[in-house]
């Protein structure tokens, strides 16, 4: 083949977005591998990263958890103030895509949260490194199904009251949710930047209702960032670490699901004892049916695949062949 013919050869696999103007025939071997080495330097990146996420993880020990999901009546700001702890963890890019955690196109065009979803971040207090888990729950109560399973992977729960709403019928039945599994309850008080925000009286009802300490309750506006950097060291502080063992037999609960064309059904648990990698082997209590593991990972916020999940994390499952029938996810 002629130079000047396998020159042209090589143009047609450059992407037409080098420059749209520019005739494919102008796109030079030289520009190839331009475009090529900066793709690899972009995934060389991105593994790079992923190493030092995966090296974080394995060294900080279950004492250094917090497994945390926020508590609130519809459009009382849950979605908001994950993007702000995503933002200040590090784990999104801040005055990116809004509601990271809402997966669903009707979760975004409505603005409301349908099914729950997680999220690891770490976060460094005081010069360590801790392994957060914010699971952000629906706050209709015709997904009490979905609430409760978020609530029973949890230490802890963010109570987030509207400033100009007060408390309202969905943020008292999910506070009760939440009481019934004993976990430990923060207060924040969300929206304190509108005019019609009452905070006194917003307090007053959180301390009548709920009977709560309401001393160390955390003000913020999700929406333009207003003290949101105090809210995770409230967390770290006020709820317990996780209790579990890797070293016993593997124990799990699944909080969700969902089926992938390409992958099967793709489980989001949490691990209560034990540890799982790619290729264990494991039996379905609730079916008796076994599967091997083909992969797993925590959400950051999109699945990243790890080596393994201990004890205490919060991750996701798929496995090898996969599992093809949602029903068998129980």
């Amino acid at each position: 083949m002629r130079p000047w013919r396998w020159s042209l050869y090589r143009a047609q696999y450059v992407p037409r977005a080098l420059n749209p103007r520019v005739p494919l025939r102008f796109v030079t071997p030289t520009a190839f591998h331009q475009v090529f080495r900066s793709s690899w330097s972009r995934h060389a990146s991105t593994l790079h990263k992923l190493g030092n996420l995966e090296k974080r993880i394995s060294e900080i020990p279950i004492e250094r958890f917090r497994n945390f999901c926020i508590v609130a009546h519809v459009d009382h700001g849950k979605s908001t103030l994950s993007d702000r702890l995503l933002e200040i963890t590090g784990t999104i890019e801040p005055g990116g895509k809004k509601q990271v955690l809402d997966k669903l196109d009707v979760e975004r065009e409505r603005g409301i949260t349908v099914k729950a979803q997680t999220c690891s971040m770490i976060y460094n207090y005081r010069g360590e490194d801790y392994l957060l888990h914010l699971v952000d729950t629906p706050g209709h109560v015709d997904f009490r199904a979905e609430v409760s399973r978020s609530y029973a992977s949890c230490g802890g729960a963010i109570l987030l009251v509207d400033a100009s709403q007060g408390i309202q019928a969905e943020t008292v039945s999910k506070f009760y949710l939440a009481f019934a599994e004993g976990l430990e309850v923060l207060p924040i008080i969300n929206k304190v930047d509108l005019p019609s925000a009452d905070v006194p009286r917003t307090i007053e009802q959180i301390k009548t209702t709920f009977e709560l300490n309401t001393e160390n309750t955390v003000l913020v506006s999700a929406k333009t960032g207003q003290n949101v950097q105090a809210v995770l060291p409230a967390v770290i502080e006020q709820i317990p670490a996780p209790i579990g063992d890797q070293q016993k037999p593997l124990r799990l609960l699944l909080i969700d699901s969902w089926y992938s064309t390409y992958k099967g059904v793709i489980l989001l648990v949490r691990m209560f004892d034990g540890q799982i990698r790619a290729g264990d082997q494991v039996t379905s209590f609730a079916t008796g049916l076994k599967y091997h593991v083909g992969e797993v990972g925590v959400m950051y916020p999109d699945q990243t695949p790890q080596k393994l999940l201990r004890a205490g994390q919060l991750g996701y499952i798929y496995f090898n062949p996969g599992m093809k029938r949602s029903q068998e996810a129980k």
